[in-house]
């Protein structure tokens, strides 16, 4: 069964959205904060986040911080409700949702039954590595794609990619700039297509299977410097 996470503080559309999703056979937790959010994102697997917009307009820089976050991590519905038509409208970066039911086509194009992710919180930081990226294990010429990160956490990392990732669950990576650049299987857990409002086009991956070298390497890199000896 497909469940997602609902921020809102807006009880009446919080009751339409989880009587609508209820119809779809789809299950919708509600948070009526942002800590309320993360509590259940980091205790329970969600297959995606629908943000109310005017709940997420009143948070504090840094809620507003953790929102951007969460957004990257699972796909995720920016959805406004309009009391005097009771209706709601919905945004998924980069796509056009049906205007008429935007909640049934957040649910049927991106949010996958197969993909409930509990939360993982890893500290990101501004490492830019060269990268090779594939859906090709031998990342072959032809399918290879020339790119680097924008980030990188002990668990994994955004990298800048224009193509279209729809629909794809897992790809293989090389990190040029560790010891051992072997190919790293990667889980996609959020893609920003091209042309999406202010952001930078890519997926944000979380590291499979990594090597004991490689894993011991990027964690010295994700330390900070002011804990260092």
């Amino acid at each position: 069964m497909i469940k997602v996470l609902l921020l809102s503080d807006n009880t009446e559309a919080v009751s339409a959205c989880q009587k609508a999703l209820a119809a779809l056979g789809v299950g919708c937790a509600w948070a009526g904060s942002v800590a309320d959010m993360h509590r259940q994102l980091v205790s329970t697997p969600f297959n995606g986040l629908i943000l109310d917009v005017l709940t997420t307009a009143k948070t504090s820089q840094k809620e507003k911080t953790l929102i951007q976050e969460v957004s990257e991590y699972y796909p995720s519905l920016l959805m406004r409700w309009n009391t005097a038509t009771q209706k709601a409208r919905g945004l998924v970066y980069g796509e056009i949702l049906d205007k008429e039911d935007p909640l049934g086509d957040f649910i049927t194009r991106f949010c996958r039954p197969e993909r409930a992710l509990v939360y993982r919180e890893n500290k990101r930081y501004d490492i830019h590595f060269n990268a090779l990226l594939s859906l090709d294990k031998g990342l072959s010429k032809e399918l290879v794609e020339k790119t680097v990160t924008l980030d990188l956490s002990r668990g994994g990392c955004f990298i800048i990619s224009s193509r279209n990732w729809q629909n794809i669950d897992h790809a293989w990576l090389r990190l040029l700039e560790l010891r051992d650049p072997s190919p790293i299987r990667v889980q996609l857990c959020c893609y920003v297509p091209w042309g999406a409002q202010a952001r930078i086009p890519g997926i944000g991956v979380k590291f499979i299977d990594l090597q004991p070298s490689q894993q011991q390497e990027i964690h010295r890199h994700c330390e900070d410097p002011q804990l260092g000896p």
